[in-house]
């Protein structure tokens, strides 16, 4: 859903831009007239290549609201918009899954790999917990559950959080199988993500400024890089999905497997 927010906010700012309000000539006059406005009616008019909108004085929106200084929110609110989009997908495809990874590969479902295990330091088992891990016939169920919640009060959003995640999904080298899937370079592709989480974490931290500059004035932010930068977080995730799909059709077939010989 939030990727749908993110691509809103951008067709909302490409209508919007714009290089000053229209407020005066033969266009406002022609629109007057076709809106039947009182003659001392105030009338703005959003005028670009793509659009032509007209802003009524009962609307109540100040001049300001309508500048690129203030439009460039929306690309930022965009920028949020994606990177959240990011995490929550991360979450949820974890959450859909993992029970299907640990049956499968039981005791040896968890990756020997360093950035896991160091994202996963801080995960503990009380000792009630460790006994019904021992005794519940749910395993997978309970150690599920509770690799979920770790992960859903930490932070995904990283170039971290997709490796970590694809890791535990039984994706190797999960970068690399995203890169080719799309086929783009690794490096591009990972970089632009990571250039994305940092805009986010300085738009929702710093209110995107500089605040080592005097004036602490706002970051630059322009439609094109944007857009990429919301494109390639969606290319990334659709990759990472269908790549996941591909990966539970493969466990799915061992399990049946496993069935039919449990069966013989």
């Amino acid at each position: 859903m939030t990727f749908r927010i993110a691509e809103l906010l951008l067709h909302i700012h490409r209508l919007l831009e714009n290089d000053g309000l229209v407020t005066e000539g033969a266009l406002v006059v022609g629109l007057r007239e076709m809106l039947r406005t009182a003659p001392d009616e105030q009338l703005q008019l959003v005028l670009n290549s793509f659009f032509l909108g007209c802003i009524r004085e009962e609307a109540n929106v100040p001049t300001a609201t309508m500048r690129p200084q203030s439009l460039s929110n929306l690309l930022r609110q965009a920028v949020v918009s994606g990177c959240t989009a990011y995490e929550t997908y991360l979450s949820t495809i974890l959450a859909t899954h993992i029970f299907t990874v640990i049956e499968v590969k039981q005791h040896e479902f968890f990756p020997n790999e360093g950035e896991v295990v160091k994202y996963f330091d801080g995960l503990s088992f009380s000792i009630g917990e460790a006994f019904r891990l021992m005794s519940l016939g749910e395993r997978a169920v309970f150690l599920g559950n509770k690799i979920v919640t770790f992960v859903q009060k930490k932070n995904l959003g990283s170039v971290g959080g997709l490796k970590t995640v694809g890791l535990l999904l039984g994706l190797d080298s999960p970068w690399d199988q995203v890169a080719h899937h799309l086929g783009r370079e690794r490096k591009d592709v990972t970089k632009t993500v990571a250039d994305c989480i940092e805009r986010r974490n300085a738009i929702v931290h710093k209110a995107d400024r500089n605040l080592g500059e005097a004036g602490m004035e706002k970051q630059a932010i322009a439609y094109a890089w944007t857009r990429q930068a919301v494109d390639t977080i969606g290319h990334v995730c659709l990759a990472f999905d269908e790549l996941v799909t591909i990966r539970m059709g493969q466990f799915q077939e061992i399990l049946g497997a496993r069935k039919e010989a449990d069966h013989v």
